[in-house]
């Protein structure tokens, strides 16, 4: 595929002073030794850079995007992965502990109102909306109605701009049978569902995509450490960014917006594509010393699940480059590069890291969250605060706040102290 950018000048505004121009196709010997404690616990703009692929669709769409909105380059790289993911044919896959496909749930992570992970989804969706507006799906309200949806489209692509409200639904437990289907709709099984005349509409190879946005908030709020490890949670490629640019005037610039469209026209319109074979040699090597050293590092508990999911989503991102500038759009099987291992890798790396400095914010079970939530309170008093301005900021009922107070009494964690209009409690920083 001929680039469009000549001389990378659609990616030069944003890294003029970064040390990132100069990309060395190899796989570098970074550290991946994440920590929640590091200075920067988000994507930033440089690292994304460094992991976009050479060229192709992918490349050029992040590019694009840049010149739209200050969002995160990593929410454009996630979403132009799930666009291109719905243009796939449904013949497309490898084996890999099974059949894999290569349909995507990104899930696009920041601080709400400052980091338009909104309007990063918002250009993907335009995209593909004007080239295919078929593969562009509606969010149901039951698992019957996705079943039905996919019937009508087994390819499809939904944007969802207010995930959090999702999470909170099925945690009261409106939307717990969506998630159960969802799951099986990510490793594309066959589904069905029996209607009341007696027929039955069933999918046989449903191949859904899902880019989605959601709060820091919602995730602390409504997941647990199980939903991350092996569960629901653990399906998505998380990018966790924070806006970097600044642009008071975005106009953006359309310039490439055609081209874009025709590119994942021309790809929604293919039928056929090679099937993967699995790693060339080459590729199995790199493979095989990435493989390990992700399980010879220390991961937060809560989240060790990723261990086992980074590794499939970056044979789904191999997968997905060589359907956009490899070899699988020729009918004829093939075996994954370094060309396409190189960059998934990078992207699953950009996970594993945005997973890795999530997980202080995700509890072990209710009780853990509820202690954590008293914790951040207390702190936000400045370490020393009464029983009802912590119940203020918490906006919570009396009886769990009292009971998880005794319980960091008993740790040791908080003291209490007698004053004037009752009793104060304080972080005792000797316990630190």
């Amino acid at each position: 595929m001929r680039s469009v950018y000549r001389n990378e000048t659609a990616l030069s505004p944003l890294i003029l002073e970064s040390s990132c121009q100069n990309l060395a196709w190899v796989l570098p010997k970074e550290n991946y030794n994440y920590t929640t404690t590091s200075e920067k616990t988000v994507l930033t703009e440089e690292e994304v850079v460094r992991a976009l692929p050479p060229d192709g669709f992918i490349r050029h769409y992040v590019a694009h995007a840049a010149k739209q909105t200050t969002s995160p380059l990593c929410y454009h790289l996630a979403t132009g992965l799930g666009i291109l993911a719905a243009t796939c044919p449904i013949n497309y896959g490898c084996h890999y502990a099974g059949i894999l496909r290569a349909n995507m749930f990104c899930l696009l992570v920041g601080r709400s109102g400052e980091d338009q992970k909104s309007s990063a989804l918002g250009i993907g969706k335009e995209i593909l909306d004007a080239a295919a507006s078929v593969l562009v799906g509606d969010f149901p309200g039951s698992p019957e109605g996705l079943i039905d949806s996919l019937s009508r489209a087994p390819s499809q692509m939904i944007p969802i701009s207010e995930f959090g409200r999702f999470l909170s639904s099925a945690q009261r437990g409106y939307f717990e049978p969506i998630k159960t289907l969802l799951a099986d709709v990510w490793d594309s099984q066959s589904i069905q569902r029996a209607r009341a005349n007696g027929r039955t509409v069933r999918v046989d190879n449903p191949r859904l995509s899902i880019v989605a946005a959601c709060s820091i908030p919602y995730l602390e709020k409504h997941t647990l450490s199980e939903d991350w490890s092996g569960g629901f949670m653990g399906r998505w490629a998380v990018m966790y960014g924070q806006r970097e640019r600044v642009d008071p005037d975005p106009v953006g610039d359309r310039t490439h917006f055609d081209w874009l469209v025709e590119e994942i026209r021309r790809r929604a319109g293919t039928a056929q594509a090679g099937w993967c074979r699995g790693l060339n040699p080459q590729a199995k090597q790199v493979w095989n010393a990435w493989y390990h050293d992700l399980y010879n590092r220390h991961i937060p508990a809560n989240v060790v699940g990723v261990r086992s999911r980074a590794p499939t989503i970056a044979r789904k991102v191999a997968m997905l480059y060589s359907w956009d500038y490899g070899p699988a759009q020729h009918p004829h099987e093939w075996e994954i590069s370094l060309n396409e291992l190189i960059p998934a890798i990078r992207f699953a790396e950009l996970h594993v890291k945005s997973i890795i400095n999530l997980s202080e914010k995700i509890a072990d079970h209710p009780d853990a969250r509820l202690r954590r939530s008293v914790l951040q309170a207390m702190e936000a008093k400045n370490g020393l605060a009464s029983l009802g301005e912590i119940i203020g900021v918490l906006k919570m009922k009396k009886r769990p706040v009292v009971e998880i107070l005794d319980g960091l009494l008993e740790e040791g964690i908080v003291v209490r102290s007698q004053t004037v209009n009752g009793y104060s409690y304080a972080l005792d920083t000797t316990s630190q």
